[in-house]
């Protein structure tokens, strides 16, 4: 069973929505289910890396480090340190402060507590963090400060919120056991110095609890947007600030945060920005999320569902896109759809917009191998179908041709049969173009509509086409709008007529530059549900025409110029019979010689004319200053009856040997030395230059003649062409053919005859002959 185009096209638009459908399906799972949430977070995590903030201004960590455990002692301290320090840091006038210390146990010396409560009871700025403690039976309970610090400061949570990997991501901005909450110590930090968090932060309410146990709760969770790697934020010493080695201003007008820093001492997360092995201090993370409510630069997460829906999206549209490309370009395009959303998705989280690609990656790189596969398997039974046709038409062997060899594989025998064909296809095709090539004419074969399908190099050669190889496909009207038949006004006329009428058309064609075509269009026999085909032979009859020309040039040269003079011979015989009339015999016979010699010079120059462009010239190495030098000796006699001036204008020893036709090269200089000559008035200079151009030595004849207008000049070298201005036309007229004939010799040599004349300034004739060397 052989599929037609039709059904091949249904079944491929079937598998593409089916294929569609199924991966769009699974990119909306993955990102509205969040399923991979472990690899959105690796994304996040290197691409808040990526993006750091310049570390803030007002914001001041004092670090219970290694050097003040060193200076002070070993852990804990007596509370009166704290004080102290508390009370030194107060006097500079801070935003406030945070005393990032649990302190839910009593000191063991109450003074001590009693100090320290007395210091942030002076401060009114001190915020002190609380925890909880988990309870058996699932239940818990706050672990606050002790009572005598608990009534003089603002009490804040220190809970930590870490995500499965164990990294810190989210912080919630009030948690506590239901119903009551308290603020995150960065947001009570923000309410003690009375600045407001910034209004465009939208953090995500937790849904409401229906337990009964005391259950400590999340509530207005917000992905921190980390300033930068741990150590980002301006850090000083403990010891430092008690020894009084800090300047006041440091503190003045900041938030300080006291906590600790030490390794082993305090709490420290893994964060996003923190590395492979380097964890950030809890005190420094609450230093990150309070800029971060200051500014508004937070991330935003995209919703879940939104991300599916949008991922989905993408993947249709890369899908659309595979039905227009190839493998390879789908390969591409799939890599750099998921590179492309992959550094979208950092560049919206460089803006504050976090974006999970991870569904859409992983979707848009299992696109192009299912969508492959599925295609394989479709063009597979294509394949099979058509080696069916082709096996249920099977070629007789040539009798050189060796028996092939069957292969039992499937696939072997698929790519055999496919071979097999391929190589018939291939030779019917080279027969075609071998054919076409050989053909002496241009060939075209169009369709019915007027499509170019195939053309022979001929084609370009005769219609001086650029790039022959965009033929096909071009309509026959604009490929030849500027060849126009002489039978109808457009090509797809002649080929309705050709399939109408079921025979050869033959019309001749006019084209640019004088151009003539003779165009003959045959239907090709086709089957009745098949396309028509038809053939265009073009084949240049210009040199046909022009020979046609100058025969009728020739004719009415001949029918005016020749036979003036015959005329007057007929005339002056009539004038000779009238006896009144007659003249006398020495008189009748100049007149008669100079008729005579003018049809004979006009004969001459025609000769000359036809011979130099038909006969071959013999180019030798010539001296071209000899060949001046015979030319100017041949013409002093006439120049000496004038009184005429011949002057020679070149370097004495410049003897320039160009390859020429010696013969031809002085008569066309003799030509123009005698034009020059006969031109000019009584007792002036005919000048005979030469100069080396660039490739070129240019031999110019300079007169003192009545000039030529330059309207008529260009009508100088056409042959048997008459000017109309009675001035050139004077002058022109003993000239006759000699013009023709040296620009035809140039011509051949290779040159050019170039002309610069004024009216009433004489005329300068240059005749440029090619030099092999430079000069």
């Amino acid at each position: 069973m052989v599929s037609t185009p039709d059904a091949r096209h249904a079944r491929w638009r079937r598998e593409w929505l089916g294929v569609s459908a199924l991966l769009a399906l699974l990119a909306l799972l993955l990102g509205a289910g969040s399923w991979t949430w472990r690899l959105d977070q690796a994304a996040y995590d290197t691409g808040l890396s990526l993006w750091s903030r310049p570390a803030p201004d007002d914001i001041v960590l004092v670090t219970i480090d290694e050097a003040s455990l060193r200076q002070l002692g070993q852990w804990p301290w007596p509370r009166a340190l704290h004080a102290t320090v508390i009370q030194q840091i107060n006097q500079a006038q801070p935003k406030a402060i945070l005393l990032d210390l649990l302190l839910s146990e009593p000191s063991p010396d109450p003074e001590q507590d009693q100090v320290l409560a007395q210091a942030i009871q002076q401060s009114g700025k001190v915020v002190l963090p609380l925890s909880f403690e988990a309870l058996p039976q699932h239940l818990v309970r706050e672990l606050p400060p002790v009572p005598a610090l608990r009534a003089p400061a603002h009490l804040a949570h220190a809970d930590a919120e870490l995500d499965v990997d164990g990294v810190l991501r989210w912080a919630a901005l009030h948690a506590g056991i239901a119903p009551g909450r308290h603020p995150h110590m960065a947001l009570a930090l923000l309410q003690v110095a009375g600045e407001p968090m910034h209004a465009s932060i939208q953090a995500q309410s937790a849904p409401a609890s229906a337990a009964t146990n005391p259950v400590w709760r999340r509530d207005d969770r917000v992905l921190v947007r980390y300033i930068g790697p741990p150590g980002t934020v301006k850090q000083v010493s403990f010891a430092a600030v008690l020894r009084g080695d800090v300047p006041a201003n440091v503190f003045t007008g900041r938030y300080v945060l006291i906590g600790a820093s030490a390794i082993g001492l305090g709490d420290w997360y893994q964060t996003p920005v923190s590395g492979l092995s380097q964890a950030m201090p809890a005190v420094e993370i609450t230093a990150n999320l309070l800029q971060m409510l200051r500014t508004g630069d937070w991330v935003r997460p995209v919703p879940p569902l939104v991300v599916g829906v949008v991922s989905a999206g993408l993947i249709l549209g890369l899908m659309f896109a595979f039905i227009r490309l190839s493998p390879y370009q789908a390969l591409l395009a799939a890599l750099l759809s998921a590179l492309g959303v992959a550094l979208a998705s950092c560049a919206l989280l460089a803006a504050g917009v976090w974006f999970a690609p991870t569904a859409f990656l992983l979707t848009a790189l299992l696109a192009y191998p299912v969508w492959s596969w599925r295609r394989l398997e479709t063009t597979q039974d294509f394949l099979d179908a058509e080696i069916l046709r082709l096996a249920a038409t099977p070629e007789p062997p040539s009798p050189e041709s060796p028996k092939q060899h069957v292969p039992r594989d499937q696939v072997e025998r698929r790519i055999a049969a496919i071979q097999g064909a391929n190589a018939r296809l291939q030779q019917a095709q080279q027969l075609l173009v071998n054919t076409l090539e050989a053909m002496p004419e241009a060939v075209l074969v169009v369709d019915g509509r007027g499509q170019v399908r195939q053309a022979n190099p001929q084609l370009g050669t005769l219609l001086n086409l650029a790039d022959q190889d965009t033929l096909t496909g071009q309509s026959l009207d604009t490929l030849l709008a500027r060849w126009m038949p002489t039978d109808a006004p457009r090509w797809t006329m002649l080929l309705e007529r050709a399939l109408a009428e079921e025979r050869v058309i033959i019309t001749e064609v006019h084209g640019p530059f004088d151009q003539h075509l003779l165009a003959r269009i045959a239907p090709l026999p086709s089957a009745a549900n098949q396309p028509p085909w038809l053939v265009l032979c073009l084949a240049d009859i210009t040199p046909i025409r022009l020979i046609e020309q100058q025969r009728d040039e020739l004719l009415g040269f001949i029918a005016h110029d020749i036979r003036s003079p015959q005329a007057s011979l007929i005339s002056l015989v009539q004038l000779q019979h009238m006896t009144r009339a007659a003249m006398p015999a020495e008189e009748v016979l100049d007149h008669v010689d100079m008729l005579a010699r003018s049809t004979l010079a006009l004969c001459d120059e025609l000769l000359q004319i036809m011979r130099a462009e038909t006969h071959p010239i013999q180019q030798q190495p010539t001296n071209l200053a000899q060949v001046a030098e015979q030319a100017l000796k041949e013409v002093d006699l006439q120049a000496r009856v004038k009184d005429i001036t011949m002057v020679k204008d070149w370097a004495p020893d410049w003897t320039p040997v160009l390859p020429l036709d010696q013969s031809l090269v002085r008569r066309a200089l003799i030509n123009l030395l005698n034009n020059a000559i006969k031109f000019s008035p009584q007792g002036s200079e005919v000048r005979l230059r030469m100069t080396p151009q660039e490739g070129f030595c240019v031999i110019a004849v300079i007169d003192r003649g009545p000039g030529i207008p330059p309207a008529e000049l260009k009508k100088l070298f056409r042959r048997y062409e008459r000017l109309e201005s009675s001035t050139a036309a004077r002058v022109t007229a003993g000239v006759g053919l000699g013009l023709v004939f040296i620009d035809t010799v140039a011509r051949r040599h290779g040159g050019r005859v170039q002309v610069h004349s004024e009216p009433g300034q004489g005329s300068c004739f240059e005749l440029w002959l090619p030099s092999p060397t430079p000069p």
